[in-house]
């Protein structure tokens, strides 16, 4: 919709004193389109991402839980530096020791010295 020339340069006028006074910038509608666009974008990206990251960290604590009780099943009681070494080993790491648990003589050749 245009306004008529005068009201048109008033209303003009009075966004430019609006931007001085409130030190902020004009942004067309358009322009806002596509701030909010690029925004939703944004937060469904990230949503994603951390989905991701949620099911990597329940996989990773499920192999923890699931390997922590075969091995208490097989040697007993694991020590300190044992829960430490799941805790902290990546998925990969995890699978490994789950694929050689039934051949394991030991917990300690098992993990690796430590």
């Amino acid at each position: 919709m245009a306004l008529p020339e005068p009201y048109q340069k008033r209303y003009w006028q009075a966004v430019l004193k609006l931007e001085k006074e409130r030190k902020v910038e004009w942004i067309t509608p358009l322009e806002q389109s596509f701030i909010d666009k690029g925004r939703q974008e944004g937060e469904q990206k990230g949503r994603q991402k951390g989905l991701q990251e949620g099911l990597e960290q329940g996989r990773k604590e499920g192999a923890v839980a699931l390997l922590a009780r075969q091995l208490i099943q097989r040697f007993g009681p694991l020590p300190r530096s044992a829960l430490n070494k799941l805790a902290s080993a990546d998925l990969a790491q995890l699978e490994i020791w789950s694929d050689a648990l039934p051949a394991a003589q030991s917990l300690k050749r098992l993990l690796g010295s430590g």
